[in-house]
């Protein structure tokens, strides 16, 4: 909830016009998901190669699957291969799934696979500002061939005040104030956001927008023809994206 509101301000004193504005495909809603651990790969004659790893992958709506790849190789023939990959989901939820690869062969570049090791597919979605640890093994299974690949892995879903789109406002009013040939539109709502950074009135008549200051919760809609009926629809804009169009209903948001 916000507080200290100003009721019944009318016009900000610098509004921006926009006109014939074209809507994007859709908002852009950040999440960043980092991956942690370290792969080791052990081959038959005893030789271990390991080294940790970090990887943040951005997520958004309109990109919303990542991957990430990671291989090493021991003893010049034993190779073991990680690959993660995460997607958001609509519910602002990461699903998250990992495959480890056991490959050995003459050299390190040998794609004979030996085996592998997924995480469970009932582990479900990953809710922001949860991390998920997950180990992983393969063994070779030929015999006297004690190769082997060992990974262990963080897997955490980045939580913040600006992750996700700004709440979309309600309630919104539009009322006519007549003037001599022309007239104004007021359009109030109710501000149910707590990280936007402005406010979009759109003139849905005329296709015609305005931006006006984070916290506004009314607008008028100068210089209009008194003749015809204007219809209002309010949004709220963030730096992660916006929140989805009021609707429009001729009871309400027309005047």
């Amino acid at each position: 909830m916000k507080v200290g509101h100003v009721i019944g301000a009318t016009v900000l004193l610098t509004p921006v016009l926009f006109v014939g504005m074209t809507e994007p495909a859709s908002a852009r809603n950040t999440h960043t998901v980092t991956i942690q651990g370290v792969l080791n790969v052990r081959d038959a004659g005893g030789q271990v190669s390991g080294d940790a790893f970090t990887e943040p992958i951005n997520l958004t709506h309109d990109s919303p699957t990542g991957s990430f790849r990671v291989e090493r190789c021991a003893g010049g023939q034993t190779r073991g291969v990680l690959s993660v990959t995460v997607r958001l989901n609509s519910t602002e939820t990461v699903s998250p799934s990992a495959v480890l690869y056991l490959y050995e062969g003459t050299d390190c570049k040998s794609n004979d696979l030996e085996g592998t090791a997924r995480t469970r597919a009932t582990d479900g979605p990953l809710l922001m500002g949860r991390i998920r640890d997950r180990e992983l093994s393969v063994k070779n299974g030929e015999f006297l061939s004690d190769d082997s690949a060992h990974a262990e892995l963080s897997i955490e879903h980045a939580a913040g005040a600006d992750v996700g789109r700004p709440r979309e406002p309600s309630d919104v009013v539009a009322t006519a104030i007549p003037g001599t040939g022309e007239k104004a539109v007021r359009v109030d709502w109710s501000d149910n956001a707590s990280n936007e950074t402005g406010y979009e009135i759109r003139n849905t008549t005329l296709n015609q927008s305005f931006l006006v200051d984070a916290n506004a919760t009314s607008f008028s809609l100068p210089h209009l023809n008194d003749k015809i009926r204007h219809c209002v629809q309010v949004r709220a804009v963030g730096v992660q994206g916006r929140s989805a169009w009021t609707p429009v209903g001729e009871r309400v948001e027309c005047a």
